[in-house]
């Protein structure tokens, strides 16, 4: 049984945004939040968790990730419905992927989409799930196997066998699953990730655009008006190592994933608006944390607005609160980058692979 010493590392980030719309509300507004009774920007964790897990860094390291889907049978590359057509007409092609899919959750007729048209032969057939399902990569390879094999009706033993009840990609383990239909496939989540919030307040300002034709020199060819915000953003991370571990069973692959995980964190920013504003953030600062006691968010340090404008202030602000929890409770390992001091993101890697 691998022992293990540190088993919460925890990182705190400090990363400053110019004017951007990373994150996006209903109303294609910059998400907010009201911290200490006064305005903030956030970017969702679920924002930064998808730009993360998508990201080039995660695909150069060949990091296995599965598909969070509910159309799994309307990808044309997989051709997973084509195969059933061919080979078992419309009709029993349609049951066929609905009974496949019901195994993970209930199912929806494909309708028509009219900003991005699909195949017509997917409209009105029952082979969409009416949530968006996380497949491990074993679960799709099970599925396409079923699929070019089956003769007849798939029996409840070759659905039963579709489901893995210990999914091993890297984003499962990190992030978790939940399938309400399917509770002993559920994964629990070894790393959690706060929203970030803007240390500053802020307000959300408008950006009047015109857009030229250049065919008619006379006035503008579009109007339009689109939000954005300016903000130093606090992200926290906290990583439980035991149960990555648990979920993975490989502890080389574990650091390699923390490792990836954070090094992501640092460079990798959700894309919203990104050709408009170039919001290309990369952390200025990192905290990286790793021991036994019990995690806590350091954004008491920032409950308290303050100016965007000092950066360095704001590094200060995060020791303090840092070091006064220390002596509160108990001082952890620790390993800083700090643009304006000393550090690096590979030294941060480092400290973080290593537990």
């Amino acid at each position: 049984m691998t022992v293990i010493n540190n088993r919460f590392i925890q990182l705190h980030l400090l990363v400053s945004y110019p004017p951007s719309n990373p994150n996006r509300d209903e109303l294609g507004q910059p998400k907010m939040a009201i911290v200490g009774g006064t305005q903030r920007s956030r970017i969702s964790s679920q924002s930064l968790k998808r730009a993360w897990r998508t990201s080039e860094v995660w695909e150069k390291l060949g990091l296995n990730i599965g598909k969070r889907t509910r159309e799994l049978f309307l990808d044309k590359e997989l051709n997973l419905y084509g195969q059933l057509l061919n080979k078992h007409g419309e009709k029993n092609a349609e049951k066929f992927a609905k009974k496949i899919m019901d195994v993970f959750a209930k199912t929806a007729k494909v309708k028509d989409k009219a900003e991005a048209p699909i195949d017509k032969a997917f409209i009105g057939k029952e082979i969409v799930t009416e949530q968006p399902i996380h497949f491990s990569i074993a679960e799709i390879e099970r599925i396409k196997q079923l699929v070019a094999s089956l003769e007849k009706e798939p029996t409840e033993e070759q659905l039963e066998s579709l489901l893995d009840e210990t999914p091993r990609n890297i984003d499962l383990a990190m992030f978790g699953r939940m399938i309400a239909k399917r509770p002993n496939a559920n994964s629990e989540a070894a790393v959690q990730v706060a929203h970030a919030i803007s240390i500053n307040e802020v307000e959300i300002e408008p950006d009047f655009f015109t857009a030229v034709d250049d065919l008619n020199k006379h006035g503008s060819a579009h109007m339009g008006e689109q939000e954005f915000v300016s903000a130093i953003y606090y992200l926290y991370l906290c990583i439980d190592t035991k149960l990555l571990l648990e979920n993975i069973k490989d502890k080389t692959l574990a650091q390699q994933a923390i490792k990836a995980l954070t090094e992501t964190a640092a460079v990798i920013a959700p894309t919203g608006k990104q050709n408009s504003y170039a919001n290309r953030a990369q952390a200025f600062y990192i905290l990286a944390e790793k021991g036994d006691a019990q995690p806590r968010n350091l954004s008491l340090a920032f409950l308290k607005a303050m100016s965007a404008a000092d950066p360095e202030k704001a590094i200060e602000k995060l020791q303090d609160i840092k070091n006064r929890f220390n002596t509160a409770y108990s001082k952890l390992q620790e390993k800083e980058m700090n643009l304006f001091g000393e550090g690096t993101l590979q030294d941060i890697l480092d400290f973080v692979g290593a537990f």
